[in-house]
């Protein structure tokens, strides 16, 4: 993952009593000890920033960094034109640090918060064209208001800055018939400029890749992944193992090739209609070993996981929302299989079949089943679901707890939740329901384990995002528009 630069500058006036020099040299050596326990690049203007000459030169030496943040400390109120200065650096977002008075009477020392309030001020007034996203912080750099506030900033900001570096393929298409996941990748640029979206790639591709794979490579692969699953459901999931196997290696060398982070899978019909088998599990290896990929075909998807990947630097998978019971406020997340060994490290899986798969002979009236794919149940503990809507223009933010025993479900990846959350307001299971389907939400839901929604949250606002706000159920239809 590549590194978050931050930048930091202290901005003062002569006429303030305050320790100018001694508190801003203090603080920097506390924000060196957060840059090294964070893993983020600091770059210190160690100059003092008076007057706008001064301003630009800082803002100089920073643009030559590329720095990808800029944590401008108000050490003493400072010149307003300023403001103006830091607020267009190139691309570079601006926080605003204000630090505590150590006197309460007398001459004010420092005024340091009054200096943030005014470059606010200047910066959603005076410059309400640019539209210029800002970030307030209060505190010694020890306290916990600005730790917390600054953590957050760092972890939502490295995962802005790997998203528009990143690169993702879609290969296949989407599932027939699945439009709603349909979206033009040029939204997806635009919110994140310099990404790159390839959406050409087809299946024969992978298969001819598949087909060469050395038989040692497969045997090896076969023998590690069967050792870590709890074994086998059903004797075709076994006999599927080889084909799992030469997929997952094919689909790794793809991506690793071609410096894709993120793969969008059209995992139907064509996997079984050619080789009678569903490509579930290899879904859930290829999220073990670090590639985000999504099933069906969902590029969106991918890129939510990604940023999910980015934000809690963990494992990331894609489920659907197959069940609502309103009795005791829980979501059913469930998918065919594809989910990674990270959600169920206490339980295990064991490798199945796909009952939902389209693969069966001409002469079959019924459905039989094509292998393989990963039947868990997920461990219990919290989870974050966040993923870009609308026209990549909006932002779902939702929080769960997966329920320590499992209520009755179905085989595949799944898992009962509760506790539900939007926007970091609890909501109930009937207004979750609701909302996202008068919003017209799509129908899969990227999901990390943890509550990373603070993170996600401002990162969206970094981005320009609009949240998914809640719909209260009525009995009545409601307009998407509610």
């Amino acid at each position: 993952m590549r590194k978050l630069k931050v930048g930091l500058v202290g901005s003062s006036q002569l006429s303030f009593p305050g320790d100018k020099e001694g508190v801003f040299a203090r603080t920097s050596e506390g924000v060196k000890r957060l840059s090294r326990e964070w893993d983020f690049d600091l770059y210190i203007y160690g100059q003092k920033v008076i007057s706008s000459e001064d301003g630009y030169k800082a803002v100089k030496m920073l643009e030559e960094e590329s720095v990808d943040f800029v944590l401008l400390q108000c050490t003493s109120f400072s010149a307003g034109s300023l403001a103006p200065i830091f607020a267009r650096i190139k691309n570079a977002f601006l926080g605003l640090w204000a630090i505590p008075e150590f006197a309460s009477q007398g001459v004010v020392p420092f005024n340091s918060l009054c200096g943030i309030n005014m470059y606010a001020s200047i910066i959603g007034h005076y410059l309400k064209d640019y539209q210029v996203p800002v970030k307030w912080y209060f505190g010694d750099v020890e306290d916990e208001l600005f730790l917390n506030r600054f953590g957050i900033t760092v972890r939502a900001l490295r995962a802005v800055k790997n998203m528009k570096q990143s690169s993702i393929a879609l290969i296949g298409g989407i599932a027939p018939g699945f439009d709603d996941l349909y979206d033009d990748e040029r939204k997806l640029l635009k919110r994140f400029d310099g990404m790159r979206v390839n959406r050409l790639h087809e299946y024969d591709e992978i298969r001819k890749l598949a087909k060469c794979m050395e038989a040692d490579r497969v045997n090896s692969r076969m023998e590690e992944e069967t050792a870590m699953a709890n074994g086998f459901r059903d004797p075709i999931a076994q006999e599927k193992m080889e084909i799992n196997a030469r997929y997952a290696l094919a689909y790794e060398a793809f991506a690793r090739e071609r410096g894709y982070d993120a793969l969008a899978v059209s995992c139907w019909p064509k996997f079984q209609d050619d080789s009678m088998y569903s490509v579930c599990a290899v879904v859930g290896e290829l999220n073990d070993r670090g590639i985000v990929t999504s099933c069906e075909g969902d590029l969106v998807s991918a890129v939510s996981m990604l940023f999910l990947k980015y934000i809690a630097d963990d494992i990331t998978m894609l489920m659907d929302m197959s069940a609502v019971d309103i009795r005791d406020d829980t979501v059913l997340f469930w998918h065919c299989g594809p989910a990674s060994r990270r959600f169920c490290e206490k339980s295990g899986f064991t490798y199945s079949l796909n009952y939902t798969g389209t693969a069966h002979a001409p002469e079959e009236k019924e459905i039989s089943g094509t292998g393989t794919v990963r039947d868990m149940v997920f461990d219990p503990g919290e989870i974050t679901i966040a993923r870009l809507t609308g026209e990549c223009d909006k932002l779902f933010v939702a929080t769960a707890v997966f329920l320590d025993s499992e209520k009755p479900s179905f085989y595949g990846s799944r898992g009962w939740a509760g506790s539900l959350t939007l926007n970091r307001q609890s909501v109930s299971a009937r207004d979750f329901l609701n909302t996202v389907l008068v919003q017209r939400f799509q129908h899969h839901y990227p999901i990390v384990k943890g509550d990373y929604s603070r993170e996600v949250l401002e990162a969206g606002a970094w981005l320009g995002l609009r949240t998914t706000e809640k719909v209260p159920y009525e009995d009545y239809m409601q307009n998407p528009s509610v």
